[in-house]
C-alpha cells in the first residue's frame, strides 16, 4: 500500500493512510474496554443485594452500547458537518474530546454521571470514525482505496484483541483503572496533526459555495448495502460483546466465585485473532468475485461458527468456533464499506459514510439491547441463542446464493 495519488501538491502514501487507520481502533475501545469488566462493576454495584440486579444490569448494558448508538444516531450529521466545514479540523477536535471524556469514568462512582460521560464518548465517536474513513476515501482511489478500507477492519480487530487482554489485566483488581487507557488516543492524535491535510477538494467547495444535499446520495443503492450492514453488524457484536457472558456460562469463573475477566478476555481475543485473517481473506477475494460471491462465503462462515458454537461446551473450542465466525465478519465488514464508499461521490461522501457508521453502530445496540433479549426471551440463554443467529446467517447466505444464481455476473 505505497503512494497512489496527491492530494493538494503533496504524495498520498503509507503515513497518511496509518494516521487515518488509527482513529478507527476508538470505536474498539468505546465497547471493549468496558466488556471484559462488565461482570466487575455489576459485582461492585449489586454488592449483597441481589435485587439491585433488575436496575443494575441493564444499566450496564447502556453503558456498554450506549456509544454505539450515539454514532447510530449522530454519525450521518457529522459527516454533514465534514461535507461543509471540512474533514480534518473537525476530527482532529473530536480525537482529543474523546480522550477527555473517555477518561473520566475513572474518577466516578456514579452510574448515571458514567452514563453521561459515554455518551459524549459516543457523539465524538461518531465525528472521528466517520471523518477519518471519509479521508481515506478522499485521498486513495479504485483497489488501493479497498485495501485502505479493508485495513480498518484488520487493524480495529487486531487492536481488539490488545485491548481485550489488557482491559481484563487492568480491570482484575480495579474496574475503574481500564478508563485510563482512553489517555493512548493522544498519540494517534499526534499523527494525525503532523501527517494529514485537509483535501483541496475542500477548499474549492468552500470558495464556489457549491454544497450538495441529501438528495445526491445514491438512496437505492445504499438503503440496499445499510440493510445488509445492519445484519452483518449485530452477527459481528454478538461475539464481540456477549462472549464474556457465554463464557461465564460454560464456567470460565475464579475459584472463590466470580467472572474471571483476566481468562475470559484471552477466550475473546483468541476469536478476535480470526478477523484479520477474514480481512486478508477479503484483499485476495474482492478483486476476483462478485458482492453476491462475497456475501454467499460471508454468512456461511458466520453461519458455521454460531451453529458449532451453540453445540460445544469446551471454552476453548467454543473461541476457537466463534474465530471461524469472526473470519466471516472480517471479510463481511470490508465488502460492504468499500462498496458503499465506492459509490459516493465527494460531494456527500461524508454524509453516505456517515449514514453507513450509523449502521453499522445501530447494529452493537440491537444486538445488546434488542436482538439478543428478545431471542433469549424464548431459548432462556445467550449459548442456545447463537445458534439461532446461525440459522440466520444461513438464511442470509442462502439468500446471496439465490441472487447469485438469478442474476446476472457482477464484478465487485
Amino acid at each position: 500500500m505505497t503512494a497512489t495519488t496527491t492530494n493538494a501538491g503533496r504524495r498520498v502514501g503509507m503515513m497518511q493512510g496509518i494516521s487515518l487507520l488509527m482513529p478507527i481502533t476508538l470505536s474498539v475501545m468505546a465497547a471493549l474496554f468496558v466488556a471484559p469488566v462488565a461482570p466487575k462493576i455489576a459485582e461492585q454495584f449489586i454488592g449483597h443485594d441481589p435485587s439491585k440486579a433488575a436496575s443494575v444490569g441493564p444499566m450496564i448494558d447502556l453503558i456498554i452500547t450506549v456509544p454505539s448508538l450515539c454514532v447510530a444516531i449522530f454519525s450521518p450529521f457529522a459527516g454533514a458537518l465534514g461535507d461543509r466545514f471540512g474533514r480534518r479540523r473537525l476530527l482532529i477536535w473530536s480525537m482529543a474530546v474523546y480522550s477527555l471524556f473517555g477518561c473520566m469514568p475513572y474518577f466516578l462512582n456514579d452510574l448515571t454521571l458514567i452514563l453521561a460521560s459515554r455518551v459524549v464518548v459516543g457523539i465524538v465517536e461518531a465525528m472521528l470514525m466517520t471523518l477519518s474513513t471519509t479521508l481515506i476515501g478522499d485521498y486513495f482511489k479504485d483497489q488501493s482505496r479497498n485495501r485502505w478500507l479493508a485495513a480498518q477492519t484488520g487493524v480495529a480487530s487486531t487492536s481488539a484483541i490488545v485491548v481485550l487482554i489488557v482491559a481484563g489485566a487492568v480491570g482484575q483488581r480495579d474496574w475503574h483503572n481500564v478508563f485510563l487507557l482512553y489517555l493512548l488516543p493522544l498519540v494517534y492524535l499526534i499523527l494525525v496533526v503532523v501527517f494529514t491535510w485537509e483535501p483541496e477538494e475542500s477548499e474549492h467547495l468552500a470558495d464556489s459555495g457549491a454544497k450538495a444535499g441529501w438528495s445526491a446520495l445514491p438512496w437505492k443503492t445504499l438503503g440496499v448495502i445499510c440493510l445488509i450492514t445492519l445484519l452483518g453488524s449485530v452477527m459481528f457484536y454478538t461475539v464481540q460483546i456477549k462472549l464474556p457472558n457465554a463464557l461465564n456460562d460454560l464456567g470460565v469463573t475464579l475459584p472463590g466465585g466470580g467472572y474471571d475477566a483476566a481468562r475470559g478476555s484471552r477466550y475473546t481475543a483468541l476469536a478476535s485473532l480470526f478477523v484479520p485473517v477474514g480481512t486478508v481473506c477479503f484483499w485476495w477475494l474482492s478483486p476476483r468475485s462478485t458482492i453476491r460471491t462475497q456475501l454467499l462465503i460471508e454468512f456461511g462462515l458466520m453461519a458455521t461458527g454460531f451453529l458449532l458454537m451453540a453445540r460445544l461446551t469446551n471454552p476453548l473450542h467454543f473461541a476457537a468456533a466463534a474465530g471461524i465466525n469472526q473470519i466471516g465478519a472480517g471479510m463481511l465488514l470490508p465488502t460492504l464499506l468499500t462498496w458503499a464508499v465506492s459509490r459516493l461521490p465527494f460531494e456527500v461522501r461524508g454524509r453516505g459514510t456517515g449514514v453507513w457508521n450509523s449502521t453499522f453502530a445501530l447494529g452493537a445496540f440491537v444486538c445488546n439491547n434488542a436482538a439478543i433479549p428478545l431471542i433469549m426471551g424464548f431459548t432462556g440463554a445467550i449459548i442456545p441463542t447463537v445458534g439461532v443467529l446461525g440459522w440466520i446467517c444461513l438464511g442470509a447466505a442462502l439468500t446471496a446464493l439465490a441472487f447469485r444464481l438469478a442474476g446476472r455476473p457482477q464484478t465487485a
